[in-house]
């Protein structure tokens, strides 16, 4: 026992003076380097997160439509109920504000969402049991599987939205906007990773071992969530909670703030343009991984990849529509361009009706992917454009629950539409194509209503310099998933 004790004991002495004390003595030497670390420390977060998303909405959604034999509608209702809460996003948040207002944590909160956050992510695999396994009649475990999907939703809701506002509070008023867009960045990442991985884990497919996979994202999320933000909310000495600024800005209630927006014509045109195309977008959410394996004859891992490709063409043009902006590019040019090339991408997988057209297909959802990040960052800055500054952060607020319910909107009636035309037809590419056309004919709308409604006269192109601002408000997961 005592050369085990010894043992440990060198180990112990060669990782303190050969390892943490000298990085410790180089980064109070260089603190950029140590700022930006600690920023990558708060992204294991959002990294967690987006690799959690990706087996929910790009495998389980196909498994249980093509395997299972699940009608889509209820599936896009399952997925969609995390969009139908996105108001709870406004109400803890103005809650948490009261509260960090006080001196009092935020953190009871996050470890409540985190906690909920999880227990819905490892109990949706057993959707496939209860659903497709014949143990419950089909409405009581469809009643189940609504408790599971609802617990992830609030959970994910509140925890998104009370980290969002943790990062606020920790981290300088001028490094703010540069933090979260690196924290936006590694959401998406992490939803890229997790699906190459998941990709090669699932090339042997099983119910089991998708279970397996699916409780393993579970456990990273819980994780990161704790590398990531154990210790992050510390106190003063008086009791308070440490932050750049003891004034906490207390978010309006989701009526007050519903009655500033009605007294702003032009805002109200471009939150219903915004919704519209939101709409078309999310209509492919709990679509294409099936149209892969029934149309296309894809297997579940290569279904899954396509998240990854997907997620990799919305990074692409978010990082240059960040730019274009940057440079002082209307932000309704690259509306009207996002809807454009989304529009193309449906066409593309629209025409993509076999086997031999795979590459076409993973071509038309990159398009999809690109179409959407471009449409994302120049919505997130027309809308802070055309708000007054004192109320930019509350109007993106506002506008994240407008998305969250397009969202919705558009998933499930993606499904209805799907099974619709499967039903009157009897062929399930037609259900698929008329969903993606419906996509492609609603987002050729919104160009036309921008263009006619002649919004670009009413923007303040003095507010494009800087379109990360204000992206503690915007809520991330919802709009890119």
């Amino acid at each position: 026992m005592d050369a085990i004790g010894k043992v440990f004991d060198a180990i112990q002495n060669f990782f303190l003076v050969w390892l943490i004390r000298p990085s410790k003595t180089w980064l109070d030497q260089h603190p950029t380097a140590k700022q930006w670390l600690e920023v990558f420390r708060l992204g294991l977060f959002q990294f967690g997160m987006g690799a959690s998303l990706a087996p929910l909405v790009g495998t389980l959604n196909r498994v249980l439509i093509y395997e299972t034999g699940i009608p889509a509608v209820v599936v896009a209702f399952l997925i969609a109920i995390h969009y139908f809460v996105s108001p709870v996003r406004v109400m803890i948040g103005f809650r948490s504000d009261q509260s960090r207002a006080l001196g009092r944590w935020r953190t009871p909160y996050l470890l409540f969402g985190a906690i909920l956050t999880y227990g819905g992510l490892a109990a949706a695999p057993f959707s496939l049991l209860i659903l497709g396994g014949g143990q419950l009649p089909f409405i009581a475990g469809f009643i189940v599987c609504t408790i599971i999907f609802l617990a992830y939703g609030l959970g994910s809701n509140m925890v998104e939205t009370i980290y969002l506002a943790l990062v606020s509070d920790i981290t300088p008023p001028k490094e703010r906007g540069k933090v979260l867009a690196v924290l936006w960045v590694m959401l998406v990442m992490g939803t890229v990773v997790s699906a190459m991985v998941m990709g090669r884990l699932l090339e042997d497919y099983s119910e089991t071992r998708l279970a397996q996979v699916m409780q393993g994202s579970a456990v990273v999320f819980l994780v990161m969530t704790v590398a990531a933000l154990w210790g992050k909310e510390q106190l003063n000495p008086d009791g308070t909670v440490v932050a750049y600024t003891q004034e906490t800005r207390i978010r309006m209630s989701l009526w007050e703030s519903l009655k500033l927006l009605a007294r702003q014509m032009e805002l109200r045109n471009l939150f219903i343009i915004l919704f519209i195309a939101t709409t078309a977008f999310a209509t492919h959410d709990v679509l294409l991984e099936p149209y892969g394996g029934q149309v296309l004859r894809m297997s579940v891992a290569a279904t899954t990849q396509l998240t990854a490709l997907w997620g990799l063409a919305m990074l692409l043009t978010i990082s240059i529509s960040g730019w274009l902006l940057w440079k002082g590019h209307s932000p309704l040019t690259l509306i009207k361009t996002g809807c454009f090339i989304g529009a193309l991408g449906f066409l593309t997988v629209s025409v993509a009706g076999g086997p031999d057209h795979v590459n076409l297909f993973r071509g038309g959802v990159a398009l999809i992917g690109m179409g959407r990040g471009m449409f994302i960052v120049a919505s997130i800055a027309l809308v802070m454009a055309m708000t007054t500054m004192g109320h930019a952060g509350l109007f993106i607020g506002l506008w994240g629950v407008m998305q969250g319910l397009a969202q919705g909107f558009g998933t499930i009636g993606g499904g209805f539409v799907r099974d619709i035309g499967l039903d009157m037809t009897g062929n399930v590419a037609v259900g698929y194509v008329t969903v993606f056309g419906s996509s492609l004919t609603f987002l050729v709308v919104s160009i036309v209503l921008i263009v006619a409604l002649r919004l670009e006269r009413h923007l303040d192109t003095e507010n494009m310099r800087s379109p990360w601002a204000g992206l503690q408000d915007v809520p991330a997961d919802q709009i890119a998933f």
